[in-house]
Formats: C-alpha cells, structure tokens, sequence
C-alpha cells in the first residue's frame, strides 16, 4: 500500500471533523448543550476523548463551528459581490437562501433555537463573528430600505428579521407534528420577498 499524501490526509481530517460536528449537531439539539461533555460528544462521534481534542479545544468551541457554519452558508448571499450595496435581486436571493436552509437544515435550527433560548449559552458565544450579524448587515440594510422609499427602514429592518425568525420557530415546532404544505411555505416566501423587494409608494 502506497503512503497516503498531504491530500488525503487533510481529506480524511476534513471527513472526521464533518463526522464531529454532526454528532455534536445531533447530540446538542436533543439533549441540550449544558448536558453533553467532551466525553458524551466523543463517544456519540464514535471516537476517543483524545482524538475530539484534536479538532475541538472544547465544546464551546465545537458549537460556535456548528453554528457559524450553518449561519455562513446563507449568510454568504446578502452581499455576494461584497460592494457594499444591497439590491432588491440580492435580498430575494437572501431571503430565498434563508426559507430554504430552514426547511432542509431543521436540525441546524433546532439547536440554533434551542441554544440561544438557554441561559447562560448565549454569553459564550459573544464575541464570535456570528454573534453581531444585525451590527455587520444592519447598516446595509437601513440604506437598502432608505433607498427603497420605505418610510421607516428601523421598522421595516425589524419587520423583516423577526418574519424570518418566527418562521424559523415555526418549522422547528410545527415539524413533525404539523405538516404545513410546500406550496404555502413557498406562498409565505413569496409574500416576504414583495413585500421587501417592492419600492414604497
């Protein structure tokens, strides 16, 4: 057998890592985060205290990697020229980016959910990149609706986040007890995107 090259050991790392932080994924969304150890998380990774060390320092620092990596994923399309500037085209690729990673990530949002409704839990992850994304995009997105004729952008800026995080709550809640219909989810994503995308008159 042939030594193995740089590649494919940083392929096999990047497997191993995938594998941590799904388990971490799974374990922190259904038994809270305050609950698990390194050594509960190891052994639901299928792997030793010692090799979980290897990737993550702590479980702090496991859950702030789960939780930027899903939030990253979307949050990448609200400026993806990186101008500056946002564009009624570019918030309804936002907001389309976002109703989708809802609707197939739910486990993501569980925990997302779950964490920041935890005392305590939100207090560790101040501070990281993700934690002030309102401070990053919330300037952006005044201009935006200033720009638009909106006659209040703070309210519509408002309007806007907590109609994509109850909608967040609601998938996390209803499912799977409540099937809400595609067609009615997509309606709903449909109606945000008008309403935001559409100069005031």
């Amino acid at each position: 057998m042939s030594p193995r090259t740089a590649e494919q050991f940083e392929e096999m790392r990047e497997s191993r890592r995938a594998q941590i932080m799904e388990a971490g994924l799974e374990l922190f969304a259904r038994e809270g985060y305050t609950n698990c150890s390194i050594a509960r998380l190891a052994r639901h990774a299928g792997i030793s205290k010692g090799l979980m060390y290897n990737y993550f320092e702590s479980k702090e620092a496991l859950l702030a990697d789960i939780i930027e990596e899903g939030i990253s994923e979307f949050l990448d399309y609200f400026d993806p020229n990186h101008d500056g500037v946002l564009t009624p085209e570019e918030l309804t690729k936002f907001i389309r980016k976002v109703f989708f990673s809802i609707r197939e990530n739910q486990q993501f949002w569980i925990l997302y959910i779950n964490i920041v409704l935890q005392p305590g839990v939100k207090e560790l992850l101040e501070g990281k990149p993700f934690s002030n994304v309102m401070e990053q995009y919330g300037p952006m997105l005044m201009v935006y609706f200033t720009d638009m004729d909106f006659e209040d952008p703070a309210l519509e800026m408002l309007t806007l986040s907590a109609m994509i995080e109850g909608f967040g709550v609601l998938m996390v809640y209803a499912y799977p007890s409540v099937e809400l219909p595609d067609e009615l989810l997509r309606s709903y994503e449909e109606r945000v995107i008008g309403m935001f995308t559409k100069r005031s008159s």
